[in-house]
């Protein structure tokens, strides 16, 4: 029997339907992908001019990003290499800023008086982290290792006046680099530890001075603004530790003592008397401080489990002694290991600073993949993300064999110290039963690897800011794709993640303070009836009123990052608005000392859903310089709330129940891949037509004609772990312009170490240096040897002087210049208006449009999917 074909007219109507409905279907796919960014990634900045090793909130629209000292293409007024930078949230705009000393591996935090802290450092350096004199060609940077910049409030100028006199007021009194910080509880700091040149890890092999390291490292402690003099104390707890406590874990506890971990080892230091208790030891002999860097912070500190302190380590590495080596390097090739994925958790104290009784570590959960140089971030719901890391290895980077490959006939030093980057975020929900806390079902992975000196912070419109990745001494961006071990580019794109209540409609709170008090009356926080509607009733009873503190992010770390949730009643009104009394923080010594003094951000979350976050000062009134040392004034006792007040007109169950679990969001993306689904089907029916249409007009086939283009360096990688990224170079603008050099195309791969930079159109490649030999030397004629240069750990028969230091990956090829997008991304937190406008009208102008927009065009489609038959 045969089949007849339809006519040629019934084929061309058939061909045309199904063009229409793949074009609806596409569109529909395409209009729910648009309206749905919870889980996902969005690149929202190409350039941050400094790669993003450090990042600090300055407030509702301001970031502030520092880098070392090193090869940015992106100039001051004056010539000077930027390595600091702001990022404006409302426009996605980034600008570069004067620092002079060199602020690699500083610890920051802020002060009670609000102003930012960034202390510590590395000396003075040149092309590729070579020492060098202070104040000289190229960079003209001064020493950081003794420095402590200041920002004070509402301030866009970093104070940091170098100096060669030691008798310089705002200078630490030894040498600092990755010191361990802590905010204490009259608003002042104690820095802790730390190295004086740096390395790999902060010891000598054998180890014959486990305090000094025979230089190396310094195990003492000091405080800002300064209270001793004469020789500095010893923290014994450093030497304990022998080389695994460069930024060690600090958390204040409600006793005043500070928690710290450092190697596998825990302990509870009271700094006023420099006398330790031993904590259990880190089970499975995980390591978690830096170069391991497993993610870490204290869960929130809620009205439900009494404002008592936990912290939670997740992630990290297990090696042998022999395998973290030493100053120049691990011990041998750890690039394959895999990073631990345990999750555990210890509470020292409880909320009255007693000691836990037999206080041990608890297995929490299990990660979905073992991750070093992930971190937490606390978001404004009472979950925590983490986000940035890698599977394999660990932070840092070194020249060895294991990570020198041949590439087109060169010898490349790939230099970091991990693989296999960690692209998907993991959220922990400390609300939910053990074992079904931690999830990453549903999100989205992000383009771009964020390794060794990558950055996050919790921004106040309650998005996730992601930044920086550098595993190099110096900027590198021909870095080749598709080799065994993977290297990573220098990395400026700046991401935002938007957690799973992103898409929902907030609430705008009115009433919320400007500062939150230790004790005191009760204040009043009203949310209007429109956002409340039916549900009043249960959304009010599931409202969380959160102060944020996003700390100051590096090397996987959000120093000082606290979340603490006050308790409240409510009233529901008649109008379904909610009226609600909130009691400001307890009047205790030991909520002083949770949740020190200074800057935070105040957000309302009901039904799961957070307000933009407003900046608030806690524990007292006053900003500026000067303040501090002080001590907080701890209020009247807190009232015994009435019970809350419901109505019976606004019963109705919560739609949107809670931004805690990511299947909210992820049904969304199920059916928008359906209907892309269903496109794809309907684009391959209408192949098949014109295939068979085709076919019966003309019996030759059609070979695939050659591409005449030729093969380059961006067709390099394919897979998720070669994922591409295009690195920019030059001013924002991609032009010359106000941050000088002019934008240039990084796809060729191993150019001269400058990469056509030069300072004059008369100044040579050869006089500038190529990047390759530098490394390798570790030193430049005339100059000692790089800070970062040391004899070689014991692992083969050649010997020679290694640089060492910290940096992340960049998945995929060198990539070619961004333009900057700033225009493209509007809206944000709404800088320079007041809290209670949020969001800006004109923000809100642009959300219309482009819903207007989108419907317009999804009617078009709708008129052409049903006007084609007829056509």
């Amino acid at each position: 029997m045969t089949r007849q074909l339809p006519s040629s007219s019934r084929r061309s109507s058939l061909a045309k339907k199904a063009m229409a409905f793949a074009t609806a279907a596409l569109a529909l796919s395409s209009r729910a992908s648009a309206a749905k960014r919870a889980g996902t990634y969005e690149i929202v900045n190409h350039n941050s001019l400094a790669s993003a090793m450090m990042l600090g909130v300055i407030d509702e629209d301001n970031v502030f990003i520092l880098d070392k000292a090193e090869n940015n293409s992106a100039r001051l007024a004056d010539g000077r290499h930027v390595w600091g930078s702001f990022y404006k949230i409302s426009d996605n705009s980034v600008t570069g800023t004067d620092v002079n000393t060199n602020t690699f591996c500083a610890s920051g935090a802020t002060l009670g008086n609000g102003s930012w802290l960034v202390a510590g450092g590395n000396q003075a350096v040149g092309y590729g982290g070579a020492a060098q004199a202070q104040n000289l060609n190229p960079y003209a940077d001064y020493d950081g290792t003794r420095a402590i910049r200041l920002l004070e409030p509402n301030s866009s100028t970093w104070i940091d006046s170098p100096s060669t006199s030691i008798t310089q007021v705002n200078m630490l009194q030894s040498p600092r680099w990755y010191p361990g910080i802590e905010v204490l509880e009259d608003g002042s700091v104690i820095f802790i530890g730390g190295a004086n040149s740096g390395g790999y890890i902060n010891r000598n092999t054998p180890t014959t001075d486990p305090l000094y390291q025979n230089g190396g490292a310094n195990p003492t402690y000091e405080y800002f603004p300064s209270r001793q003099t004469g020789n500095l104390p010893v923290c014994q707890f450093m030497g304990q530790t022998n080389g695994l406590n460069m930024y060690p874990h600090t958390y204040l506890m409600p006793s005043g003592k500070i928690f710290m971990q450092a190697n596998v080892s825990t302990t509870l230091w009271d700094h006023n008397n420099n006398v330790q208790t031993a904590l259990p030891d880190m089970p499975g002999n995980v390591v978690r401080v830096y170069p391991a860097s497993g993610a870490t912070a204290m869960l929130p500190l809620t009205p439900q489990n009494k404002y008592t302190p936990t912290i939670l380590f997740c992630g990290g590495s297990v090696m042998s002694d022999q395998m973290w080596g030493n100053y120049s390097g691990p011990g041998g090739d750890i690039l394959g290991i895999t990073a631990s994925n345990d999750c555990s958790s210890i509470t020292p104290e409880d909320n009255q600073g007693n000691q836990t009784p037999n206080v041990q570590y608890v297995q929490e959960e299990t990660l979905p993949e073992g991750r070093s140089m992930g971190q937490f971030i606390h978001l404004p719901d009472g979950t925590m993300v983490i986000v940035n890391g890698a599977n394999k290895g660990t932070a840092g980077y070194t020249n060895a064999t294991y990570n020198t490959i041949q590439y087109n006939g060169k010898t490349v030093v790939t230099e970091g110290l991990s693989q296999d980057p960690t692209y998907v975020p993991v959220l922990y929900d400390p609300s939910k039963p053990k074992g079904q806390r931690i999830s990453n079902a549903g999100f989205s992975a992000s383009t771009i690897a964020r390794l060794y000196h990558s950055s996050a912070v919790l921004l106040a419109d309650g998005s996730v800011m992601v930044a920086g990745s550098n595993p190099h001494q110096d900027v590198s961006l021909d870095m080749p794709t598709g080799t065994t071990p993977q290297a990573f580019n220098t990395t400026y794109e700046i991401e935002k993640w938007y957690p799973p209540y992103w898409d929902e409609p907030r609430p705008y709170p009115q009433g919320v303070p400007n500062t939150v008090l230790y004790g005191g009356s009760p204040f009043n926080i009203t949310v209007n009836g429109t956002f409340m509607g039916d549900s009043a009733n249960a959304k009010a009873a599931n409202t969380k009123f959160a102060i944020i503190r996003p700390g100051f992010s590096t090397h996987a770390m959000n120093m000082g990052q606290r979340a603490v949730y006050l308790d409240y009643t409510y009233t529901v009104n008649d109008d379904a608005s909610v009226t609600y009394m909130v009691n400001p923080l307890p009047n205790t010594k030991a909520m002083n000392r949770l949740l020190v003094p200074g800057p935070a951000f105040f957000y309302v979350t009901v039904g799961g859903v957070p307000s933009y976050g407003k900046k608030i000062m806690v524990g007292t009134s006053f900003t500026g310089t000067g303040n501090v040392p002080f001590t907080a004034a701890l209020g009247s006792a807190l009232i015994s709330l009435p019970a809350p007040v419901n109505s019976t007109k606004f019963t109705a169950s919560i739609s949107r129940a809670g931004s805690s679990s990511s299947s909210d969001f992820g049904l969304g993306k199920i059916i928008g891949i359906a209907v892309a689904g269903a496109a794809v089907l309907a684009l391959i029916a209408l192949g098949c037509c014109l295939w068979r249409r085709k076919g019966r007009n003309n019996n030759e086939k059609a070979a695939a004609r050659q591409s005449t283009a030729p093969w380059t360096s961006r067709d390099m990688g394919s897979g998720p772990e070669y994922k591409r990224v295009d690195t920019p170079v030059g001013s924002v603008h991609g032009g010359p312009g106000r941050f000088g050099a002019a934008r240039m195309d990084s796809s060729h791969t191993f150019e001269s170490y400058r990469m056509h930079d030069q300072a004059s159109a008369s100044e040579s490649k050869e006089a500038l240096g190529g990047y390759y030999d530098q490394p390798r030397s570790g030193s430049r004629a005339g100059y000692a040897s790089s800070p970062l240069a040391y004899d070689q750990h014991e692992r083969g028969s050649s010997q020679g002087q290694y640089q060492q230091g910290w940096g992340e990956y960049h998945a995929g090829d060198a990539g070619a210049y961004y333009e900057d997008n700033t225009n493209r991304y509007g809206g944000g937190s709404g800088g320079g208006h007041s809290y209670d406008d949020y969001p800006p009208q004109q923000y809100q102008q642009q959300q219309q449009q482009q819903q207007q927009q989108q419907q317009q065009q999804y009617s078009q489609q709708q008129r052409q999917y049903y006007d084609s038959p007829r056509r």
